[in-house]
Parts: C-alpha cells; structure tokens; sequence
C-alpha cells in the first residue's frame, strides 16, 4: 500500500461513522481550546504590559542614595546616607554624552505638616509631592495633563497644584482665573513653630491626588527648615534621581555601574524582565489545565481505535490476505488516530481564537468603562502557538493509536477472516 492509498482508507473509515468521530475528536477539541484560550490570555496580556512599559521609556532609571544600617540606637531617626546623590554627582552625570537627561527629585515626607493657603484664605492640608511630569509614571493610569497653564514648575518660587488639592480648597471656578496668583505654603512643627513660603501659581494639573508640585530647590528648603539643617543638601543630596539613558543598552550598563557604586538603582526593565518570569509561571500553570484535557482525549481516542480493532477484524484479515504488511496495518490505524488528533486540534484553535476576539472585546469594553488607559489584543495566538496547537493534537492522536495500531499489526490472518 501507498501512504495515498493509506491516507485514502484512513478517511474512508473515519467518514463511515461520523458520530464516533466527531465525540472522540471532541475531547482533542476541548484540550486544544483551553490551551490555546489560556496561553493566548498570557501571551496578550505580556504583550500588553509590554507596550505599557515600552510607551514611559525602557531607557528610564531610578537611583536612590543608600542609607546606613540601622540598629536599636537609630532605629526611631532619619538614618544616615553612606551613598549621596549631591549636586556635584548630578552634574557628573549630566556631562556624560550616553545619558540625555539627569534630574534629582526630593522627596517631602507626607508626615511633615503643611498647609496651603490661597487669597481669599482658603486653606487645606496638602502634601508635596514629585512633579507630575517627572519620573516614572504608572503604566495603568492615564498621565496627567495641565488643566491651566503648565504641568510642572520650571522655576524656584512657582507652584503647580492638583484638581484634587483644588476641590478640598473649595475652588471649583474657572481654573485659568487662578494661574499667577500668589499662594503660601505654611509649615508647622508639633512645637507650635511655623514658617511660610510664598509661591507663584503656574499651573494646574489634572492628576488625582492631594500634591502640590515644587522644583527640587524649593523642596530643599522646606525639608532644611523642618529638620533646622541649612546645609541639608550638602549632607544629604537629593533622594532621587531619575536618569534618562540614550538608549536600552546604555540603561543596563549604567543600572550595573550605579549598583556597584553602592546605589540602591531601579529600571523599568528591570521591573519588566521579573513580569516576564511570573508571566511564564502563570503559561505553564494555564497550559497544564489544557494539558489534562488533552491526557483525557488521549484516552479516548485509544478507547475508539481499538473498538475499530474489533469491529474491523475481518477488514483487517482482508488487507494482509491481499498483501498489506504489518508496517502498512500498523500506519493505516496510526493515520487514523492522527486524523482524529488533528482535526480536533484545527477545530480547538478556531474555537479559541474565536472565544478570545469576544473576550477582548468585552474586556477592552470595561476597561473603557473604568477609564484606564490600556488597549491591546488580551488574547493574543502568535504563530508559535498556533504550531502548537495543531502538532499537540496530531501528536496526541498518534501517540494514542500507538498501542491499537501495534494490536491490529499483529492479528493473524485466517483468524482475522475466521472472525464473525
């Protein structure tokens, strides 16, 4: 026999019971969806973070001074710094021709007391935070934008202020009517002493929090005054920096210089490369459902090609008596299992393909609805995955009519054609 006349036969004998057919390929059918459904949802949504990342700049890293051990003495004060980030440090980096950007961000601690007083006395109790459009932004949230004038202080003595700070001031007029005010932020210590430090309003951004915005001088100063230190920056530095390299290649070299500089250092792709690790623990753990699903099909299609064994005894008996080999049986039944692998595993990739175009849109749909700025392909089939799922189930098919196959190759002859 040819493997046409095989291939031939093979189809034959599966188109003359449809039903069976169609039930043991199910199972095939069933694994091969939910692998491919499953995988797909981990592949997107890689994917998607991915692109996330990608948008806010790979090249994007944070360095932070490292600070002293602490121990039962200093345990309730602000540790020393054994790694400063000084001025003089920022300039260093500035001058190197393989980084665009330095800048150093000073960290206000929301526990120290602050007021914000605007004309007409309206006072709330506000936080001093990075500027908006500094740093390394959230990925999943929308950036903020200037709802009037400019989204961050260019100068000592100007102030950016949230739409949020501005509501619990009880400011919901027009906003453009408040840009060039003159505004003071009031400190005040648990001693009862205060000290106010007069701005100019620049700005309103639309960021959702409770954050007025100062350039890192400004910051310097009021962090100098609450700890009664003039010469706070000289002793201190600045307690980030964030670094915007020339490229992707250029931020994993620095990463690694500024670690063994004793920095504490943070990149996005660094954030990015443990993502992708946990990414490939949650595909395997979703692959294994389907790989249960599958085991079970496995099974099933051993079950249907040996009840062929039985019920086409005599067939069989016929094929040797007019010259089949033991190798021609042993393929012909093999083909058949594969068929029914296969065929299971094209239905199994449209299902899943299908199922993960109507659960993106859904998901895309809420995601709209809850205003987070994300847009993808959740479920995701590269081409990868698509060989996957069709040679898992040609495989799975042959791996199964292995033992049928075997028992039909060895069957006599005249007892096959004996057989009623």
């Amino acid at each position: 026999m040819t493997f046409g006349d095989i291939l031939r036969t093979a189809w034959s004998n599966l188109t003359r019971r449809k039903v069976r057919t169609s039930l043991t390929s199910l199972g095939v059918t069933v694994g091969i969806f939910t692998i491919v459904v499953m995988l797909s949802l981990g592949v997107g949504v890689q994917r998607v973070i991915q692109q996330q990342f990608d948008a806010i700049g790979l090249e994007n890293v944070v360095v932070q001074p490292r600070d002293a051990e602490r121990n039962p003495y200093t345990r309730y004060v602000r540790p020393e710094r054994e790694v400063v980030i000084s001025p003089a440090k920022i300039a260093e980096w500035q001058q190197r021709p393989d980084i665009v950007s330095v800048t150093p961000i000073v960290d206000v601690n929301e526990s120290i007391s602050k007021r914000l007083v605007l004309p007409g006395d309206a006072t709330a109790t506000i936080a001093v935070g990075v500027d908006p459009g500094v740093g390394i932004n959230n990925p999943f949230e929308t950036p903020p934008t200037a709802l009037a004038g400019v989204l961050r202080p260019t100068k000592d003595g100007e102030i950016v202020i949230s739409q949020r700070a501005l509501r619990r001031l009880g400011l919901t007029a027009e906003v453009n009517n408040l840009i060039g005010q003159e505004v003071q932020l009031v400190m005040e210590t648990p001693r009862g002493e205060s000290q106010s430090f007069d701005y100019t309003l620049v700005g309103v951004s639309s960021a959702d929090n409770n954050l007025v915005a100062l350039t890192p001088n400004d910051s310097i100063a009021l962090k100098a005054w609450w700890f009664n230190e003039p010469d706070l920056l000289a002793t201190e530095g600045y307690d980030y920096a964030l670094i915007r390299a020339k490229d992707l290649n250029v931020a994993r070299q620095l990463t690694n210089e500024l670690r063994t500089q004793r920095f504490r250092v943070q990149s996005v792709e660094t954030v990015l490369e443990l993502a992708s690790k946990i990414f490939l623990v949650i595909n395997i753990m979703l692959g294994s459902v389907g790989g249960l699903a599958l085991f079970v099909a496995t099974i099933g299609i051993m079950n249907t090609m040996i009840m062929a064994i039985y019920e086409r005894t005599r067939e069989i008996g016929t094929l040797k008596a007019i010259g089949a080999s033991r190798g021609n049986i042993r393929t012909l039944f093999m083909t058949e299992a594969g068929m029914i692998g296969f065929f299971g595993g094209v239905v199994g990739l449209l299902g899943g393909w299908g199922t993960g175009r109507i659960l993106n849109r859904f998901a895309l749909a809420y995601l709209e609805q809850e205003q987070v700025p994300i847009r993808g392909d959740f479920f995701y089939i590269p081409p990868w995955l698509i060989a996957l799922a069709l040679g898992f189930g040609l495989v799975v098919g042959i791996i199964a009519g292995l033992y049928p196959a075997a028992r039909a190759a060895r069957l006599d002859p005249i007892k096959a054609l004996r057989h009623e």
